[in-house]
């Protein structure tokens, strides 16, 4: 397995445990769906990127873009390590370990 799989995958895994995580601490039906959705999508992503699919390398590039845009802002706002901070670190982590997969 190749490190563009091995961080998408760790990605969204962290991007589910943080859905939860929201549920849990502020009963937020949102951070549950959305970062079920999200990590869901990053799993498949890896999943995908596994086989040498072009769609998955795609795939995990969109949703880690979309989770930036919607977290980078929040993070400008307030400095907060979570999920914030965590979300906007380990997204470009994998923009960038996708991005050097395709172009090897």
């Amino acid at each position: 397995m190749d490190i563009p799989v091995i961080v998408t995958a760790i990605f969204g895994a962290f991007v589910i445990f943080g859905g939860v995580v929201g549920y849990v601490k502020a009963a937020s039906k949102a951070s549950l769906i959305a970062g079920s959705i999200t990590g869901g999508l990053l799993l498949l992503s890896a999943f995908l990127t596994a086989q040498d699919s072009t769609a998955g390398t795609v795939l995990g590039i969109i949703v880690s873009l979309l989770l930036l845009g919607q977290f980078g802002p929040s993070l400008r706002k307030e400095l907060k390590l979570m999920p914030n901070l965590l979300i906007v670190v380990l997204g470009s982590i994998t923009v960038g370990s996708l991005l050097a997969g395709f172009f090897n």
